[in-house]
């Protein structure tokens, strides 16, 4: 299902259309960019970005470091999956990866109107959205090419932490409502868990349909070493490319790792065009 704004809206020469899509009767909400159409035609290829854990940073500030791909000619898909922010609905691993099948299946039926051109749906996705992003490539067959920055792959061990039981605390002190689900946060862990065993990393990287991946990866990145990296992506059943940005940590901090962020996945998605 999509709904649009009553009138068309531009941000600059890009327009916007408001979206909101239903699973197991509870919605969740997104936009979508177009390219300039002065410049680019229907059908559109597409990028479906997935968010980092947590998905509360507006659609505004991440649309900012994504308008290269607009500027390639891409439409560029934004959502909070339900139980984020002004979703429906309460969090889960299974009910992320369900919300991401059914965004394909909505971009399907965008492609029988001449909208988007489903031979070429892609992903773009950072830190948790990499999980995510590659369970649903290791489920379907639609997914083009695949860009990972700075993913998380051994979810368990952060589910785990002390940390992540403090980041869930402080959420539901400091930011009540936008994440629903975590109220209770040993029970939220505790599913979670129990959740992960249906998803183990190794079966879902040696099972990717996805036809080209990219990741990219900081030297210093704590979260996610490049020890488990390689160790984990030794059993990736498709071609990947893999970028190591010197000193770059899990958060790229300065605008030249930026800069080489989207040098690198530009290069990697213009072969589409």
């Amino acid at each position: 299902m999509m709904s649009s704004f009553k009138e068309k809206i531009f941000d600059g020469p890009y327009e916007v259309v408001e979206i909101q899509i239903t699973n197991e009767g509870k919605k969740f909400r997104g936009i979508i960019y177009f390219p300039d159409k002065n410049k680019f035609k229907k059908p559109f290829p597409v990028i479906i970005y997935f968010q980092g854990f947590p998905q509360i940073l507006p659609f505004f500030h991440i649309i900012q470091e994504l308008k290269y791909l607009l500027n390639l000619g891409f439409a560029i898909i934004l959502v909070y999956l339900r139980g984020y922010k002004f979703s429906e609905g309460t969090i889960s691993i299974q009910g992320q990866i369900s919300d991401g099948l059914k965004i394909i299946d909505f971009l399907e039926l965008m492609a029988k109107k001449s909208v988007i051109d489903n031979k070429y749906i892609n992903i773009l996705a950072r830190d948790f959205g990499a999980f995510i992003s590659l369970a649903i490539s290791s489920k379907i067959d639609k997914i083009n090419y695949l860009g990972i920055l700075n993913p998380i792959l051994d979810v368990s061990k952060h589910i785990e932490s002390k940390k992540f039981h403090e980041t869930l605390n402080y959420i539901n002190k400091f930011l009540p409502g936008m994440i629903h689900g975590i109220e209770n946060v040993d029970k939220f862990i505790k599913n979670t868990i129990i959740e992960l065993r249906d998803y183990p990393i190794q079966k879902i990287i040696s099972h990717l349909n996805a036809k080209k991946i990219m990741v990219i990866l900081g030297e210093k990145d704590k979260i996610t070493p490049l020890e488990e990296f390689y160790r984990i992506f030794n059993n990736c059943n498709v071609s990947f490319i893999e970028v190591i940005i010197d000193k770059m940590e899990h958060e790229p901090a300065f605008e030249i790792e930026k800069n080489l962020i989207e040098q690198e996945f530009s290069t990697f998605f213009k072969e589409l065009i």
